[in-house]
């Protein structure tokens, strides 16, 4: 068989191949809303941020924190988000504790993260994917 003819064959069947398993793009649809409709819409959804102060002493009222502090004077007190949704804190000491997902715990320990990263602040460089509760 001539090589060229055979590579041509080769190419119209991957194309073939290809244009059958791509999935058709999805439309994008516009709705009938305003966009001061829309902003207003996701800025009621959206929890308001708190200051990282004010996050940090209400983690430092919860008695859970309270008593792994206590456990672990004079460390370095971490937080991490897990994939499963909960939160695990860590203490330089190698001390650990889970907080499970649907705590209000948790929840505190969410949005004192996010506002953490947001502001950049308060994350640890030598723990990748984690932030700082005190140092």
């Amino acid at each position: 068989m001539n090589p060229i003819l055979a590579n041509s064959l080769v190419n119209v069947g991957k194309s073939l191949i290809d244009q059958l398993s791509i999935p058709p793009p999805s439309q994008y649809k516009v709705g009938n809303k305003t966009f001061s409709a829309e902003l207003d819409n996701v800025a009621s959804t959206t929890h308001i941020n708190q200051s990282t102060n004010s996050l940090r002493q209400n983690l430092m009222q919860d008695p859970a924190i309270q008593s792994f502090l206590s456990n672990n004077a004079g460390n370095e007190i971490y937080f991490q988000k897990r994939a499963d949704g909960s939160s695990q804190i860590l203490s330089s000491s190698g001390d650990a504790i889970t907080i499970f997902r649907d705590s209000p715990t948790n929840t505190l320990i969410h949005q004192y993260f996010n506002q953490c990263v947001r502001e950049g602040v308060c994350q640890s460089v030598h723990r990748p994917g984690t932030v700082l509760l005190k140092e």
